[in-house]
């Protein structure tokens, strides 16, 4: 149980982060295709362990939602305090996370280049759709409730949890694209408050989420039953440019910042060692 709260903890921290994908963290730590199928599982009419598919979801989302929720204000100050460097760590864990996918997922699969640059260049068109990471303070106004504002969240939270659990694709970007991740991290910093204008939006985004994660668990499921050696080559496309797009190219490098950055750079992959040690 432990080891899967630690997994769920890790998913829920890369789906706070734009540009670090949940879905990337999972195949890191070695549990995308148990989700997959987990999720799968209990979605079917007939299940004799549903019971136990549940209990396995539920350890991995609590865990996802304590990383969220207790990562959220400590990221903020990560990024201002240490921008550069926190961006090489992300890019650490998901760089040194390559062989590992390839020496798991397609150890006995011939790789699908064709795939894998159309993954790729999927990344790319999204990142260039990216409005940028100005400002990643939480803006403390809360909208009122609202028919809309319920409308909002629900395709928010659809979004989120539709590309949560696709490796390289990162849910707070697509949020930041759609100009939602703002709110979002609003309502995240101010859940501690149980103020009523928080719980019910972010009741109705979990539902949102919760719609998304099925959708995009039958659709992975489906393509891996089809075709499981091009679908995980599309997979490792998705993370290689998930890796490129995390490079902060736009900084003035000192020496003082490249070396503090290479450190944080192979900390991510010390960091991913032993997480992956923890849940093997």
């Amino acid at each position: 149980m432990i080891k899967r709260l630690i997994a769920g903890f890790a998913i829920g921290i890369a789906n706070i982060i734009p540009g670090v994908s949940g879905g990337t963290m999972m195949v890191i730590l070695g549990v995308f295709q148990q989700v997959m199928d987990s999720i799968a599982r209990v979605l079917k009419k007939e299940n004799p362990h549903r019971g136990k598919d549940i209990w396995f979801l539920c350890q991995i989302l609590i865990g996802a939602g304590i990383g969220v929720v207790g990562f959220s204000k400590l990221l903020e100050i990560l990024f201002e305090q240490f921008p550069t460097q926190t961006m090489f760590w992300f890019l650490g864990l998901v760089v040194f996370s390559i062989p590992m996918f390839l020496r798991k997922e397609l150890k006995r699969s011939h790789i699908q280049w064709g795939y894998v640059i159309m993954a790729m260049i999927l990344i790319f068109i999204i990142n260039m759709w990216n409005p940028g990471k100005e400002d990643l303070a939480v803006n403390p106004a809360l909208p009122p409730i609202s028919l809309m504002l319920c409308i909002n969240m629900l395709g928010v939270g659809f979004i989120g949890g539709f590309s949560m659990l696709l490796p390289g694709v990162s849910g707070s970007m697509m949020l930041l694209i759609f100009g939602q991740y703002y709110l979002f991290k609003t309502y995240l910093a101010s859940v501690t408050s149980f103020q009523i204008d928080v719980l019910v939006p972010l009741a109705i985004m979990g539902v949102g989420i919760l719609i998304g994660i099925a959708v995009s668990a039958k659709i992975t499921a489906f393509a891996l039953r089809k075709n499981k050696n091009a679908t995980l080559s599309f997979i490792l496309g998705l993370i290689l440019a998930s890796s490129l797009v995390l490079i902060p190219i736009q900084v003035t490098y000192t020496l003082s910042l490249g070396i503090t950055s290479a450190i944080a750079f192979l900390f991510g992959g010390a960091i991913l060692a032993l997480l992956n040690k923890m849940v093997s």
